[in-house]
């Protein structure tokens, strides 16, 4: 039988590596997210930080659970886990097809935990939730010069940042054996959690209605974003402005598509040169939405100055780039 000074003496031994596995796991799904997601800070609501397990609660977990693990060390699949934190639900696949797909490269990955599946299979119940992965390393994998020891797991929870607030309150009392719940207890937990079933229903609805009516801008942006990319040689920086001069000035180009505005913009290639020389000195000139002002005023000059977002001072040097005069 194992005891705690050999457990321990090994997980002294080998805690390093089980670290730079945890490192590299949250570096590896944190790097895919950046490819595929806009704006990743943004979507990640907790910082994701791997976290090694305790002497105490590694010791706790092997030896003092009651669980017969056939091997109480190498059966502990959590000694280093970490956790993604989403908005709503229909955010948890896009981490899950960063561990299954991208990540295969480096890991044999488990589903351990679905909480769909645990919710469609009791209907009726209301518990704790999460989705748990355990990925652990192929063979030849190397950190810096070092190799990961083959088949090192981590554990990986992705949760909406309700589920997580449901489970900071929760689960080290209700679900833990160190606490008795009580009827009340569970009744009251369950009631939460049918709420926080509820709210992230409403949620996603609410961000499909958004999400619907702001496509139309959205997609604007990313097309003079890249027509910024190509013609100014530089990548634009997208904030909280754009939304106000697209929202201002989209009506004053109602009828036209965006293929007409990228087409019109190809027209004048001047119009990149003269962004590029004003970038260092105006943050305007970063902005992918310039590029909309200068179709706007090349247009429909008379009326450009109407939305009232932009000064005369601000919009006199658009109008000289395109050989025109302000409007009395």
């Amino acid at each position: 039988m194992t005891t705690e000074a050999e457990l321990l003496d090994r997980w002294h031994s080998e805690k390093a590596d089980y670290e730079a596995w945890g490192n590299f796991v949250v570096e590896t799904i944190v790097d895919g997210l950046s490819r595929s997601i806009e704006t990743p800070h943004l979507f990640l609501r907790l910082p994701v930080v791997p976290r090694l397990k305790s002497d105490i609660s590694l010791l706790q977990k092997a030896l003092h659970r009651g669980k017969a693990y056939d091997n109480p060390y190498d059966d502990i699949e959590d000694k280093v886990g970490t956790r993604f934190v989403v908005l709503t639900s229909d955010e948890i696949p896009i981490i899950e097809e960063l561990i299954t797909g991208p990540g295969d490269q480096f890991w044999y990955w488990e589903k351990a935990r679905d909480f769909v599946q645990e919710r469609d299979s009791k209907p009726w119940e209301f518990g704790y939730q999460s989705v748990h992965y355990v990925v652990r390393a192929k063979a030849g994998i190397q950190i810096g010069k070092e190799k990961v020891p083959l088949d090192i797991p981590c554990e990986i929870q992705i949760r909406t940042l309700l589920q997580h607030a449901f489970s900071e309150v929760t689960h080290d009392t209700i679900y833990k054996p160190s606490v008795k719940s009580t009827p009340e207890m569970m009744r009251t937990a369950a009631k939460a959690m049918a709420l926080i079933e509820a709210t992230d229903d409403y949620f996603r609805q609410v961000g499909a209605l958004i999400g619907e009516s702001v496509r139309e801008v959205k997609e604007l942006v990313q097309a003079l974003s890249q027509q910024y990319l190509e013609t100014v040689g530089a990548t634009a920086v997208v904030t909280q402005l754009d939304g106000e001069l697209i929202d201002a000035y989209m009506p004053l180009i109602s009828g036209r598509t965006i293929p007409e505005v990228l087409a019109w913009l190809n027209g004048k290639p001047y119009i990149g040169k003269r962004v590029a020389n004003r970038v260092a000195e105006q943050a305007l000139y970063r902005l992918p939405s310039i590029l909309l002002i200068y179709f706007v005023v090349g247009n429909f000059p008379n009326i450009a100055v109407s939305p009232g977002v932009l000064t005369d001072e601000e919009l006199k040097p658009i109008y000289s780039d395109l050989g025109l005069a302000m409007p009395d």
